[in-house]
């Protein structure tokens, strides 16, 4: 079987969670039997996930041109010169041009632009992302909330494939051994901070977190881009019992996960939410809104908030205080973690690859 995968995704951001799965994908079919070429541009080596990714160089098709903006890269199909049947798989919705032998795979994230996005945004985003899954040949939802929302916003054709393949989680996650555990970046105590990972935009609901903070004697820690003005103007004087760590590695997530009270993860719309099950596997409850992905991906092991309300979110972390109660929530994360793992979702990719082919 012959793949061709488009490695845009590592042009536009330097991480983050749609680069984290295009990269297990991308290191599992290197590995395996398959024929695969990777089509990437220039400034793909600057993102996080693509610096660790082992591409031979034989099986790199170079994209040569300069394009002004993002969009318009987007906007440029693909061309591949091939003769024989090949499978063509974008890592972030961009197409194929027109061919006899070429067919095409397409993974939707989410429609977070659909909910959270200005008009403009919103309206670009969607022509873009319409048009790939319009064009597919199979379509992979990674998620049962991702699927709806399909359904809802652009229904797939009777002549379309669609499955569903649920993120994963890396390996990287554990629970560390009494030696370990102890190795934080900080100078603070096992339980005594509450963590925030990845990005910040308002649909995340970062101040809820800083109320949080405000209102308790936690220590909090954000993994993700430093601290904007605003932000800090919010937090104000507690800004002394903030942490902010950017571009750290797995094995320091890991620790950051093994030493926290709990995960706070208050979004109101994920397509999956990797770092919700990140934490779990990791043995770090978690405290999340009841909204989008959350539930299916969280089961009865994530503690959920009705709504972004800092009374039922400090009870919970006051039930997190309490060992016994802790530890019976953690192993219901581990045991809920143990439904996902990349291995999982790159197998089942490389099946609906082979059906499609």
């Amino acid at each position: 079987m012959k793949l061709i995968l488009d490695n845009i995704i590592y042009s536009h951001v330097k991480q983050g969670g749609v680069s984290n799965y295009w990269f297990e994908l991308s290191k599992h079919l290197i590995k395996s039997n398959h024929d695969v070429t990777f089509y990437e541009g220039t400034n793909s080596i600057s993102n996080f996930h693509r610096k660790l990714l082992k591409i031979p160089n034989e099986k790199i098709i170079k994209e040569t041109k300069n394009y002004r903006s993002s969009i318009l890269e987007r906007m440029a199909k693909v061309n591949i010169n091939e003769k024989e049947p090949f499978l063509f798989h974008s890592s972030y919705y961009r197409s194929l041009s027109d061919t006899t032998f070429g067919k095409e795979v397409t993974t939707v994230h989410d429609f977070t632009h659909n909910f959270h996005s200005s008009f403009l945004k919103k309206q670009t985003h969607n022509f873009l992302k319409y048009k790939s899954i319009k064009k597919a040949s199979g379509i992979i939802c990674i998620s049962d909330n991702t699927y709806k929302d399909l359904l809802k916003f652009c229904p797939p054709k009777k002549n379309q494939k669609v499955t569903i393949i649920h993120n994963g989680v890396s390996d990287d996650f554990f629970i560390l051994n009494k030696e370990n555990i102890n190795q934080l970046p900080l100078s603070i105590e096992k339980n005594g901070y509450i963590l925030f990972v990845g990005g910040r935009q308002n649909y995340k609901n970062f101040d809820f977190v800083i109320n949080i903070l405000k209102e308790t004697s936690y220590k909090l820690v954000v993994v993700g881009e430093a601290l904007n003005k605003e932000e800090k103007l919010k937090i104000g004087n507690a800004i002394d019992n903030v942490d902010v760590l950017t571009n750290i590695d797995n094995i320091t997530l890991n620790i950051l996960y093994n030493n926290a009270l709990a995960l706070i993860y208050p979004s109101n719309y994920e397509g999956f939410g990797i770092p919700v099950i990140e934490a779990m596997k990791a043995g770090c409850p978690v405290i999340a809104l009841n909204s989008s992905s959350i539930p299916e991906v969280s089961g009865s092991a994530g503690l959920l908030l009705n709504e972004l309300n800092s009374i039922e979110a400090k009870e919970y972390l006051a039930i997190l205080s309490k060992n016994t109660e802790r530890d019976i929530i953690i192993e219901k994360g581990i045991k809920q973690s143990k439904k996902f793992s990349w291995e999982k979702c790159c197998s089942e990719t490389e099946e609906f690859y082979k059906e499609i082919y």
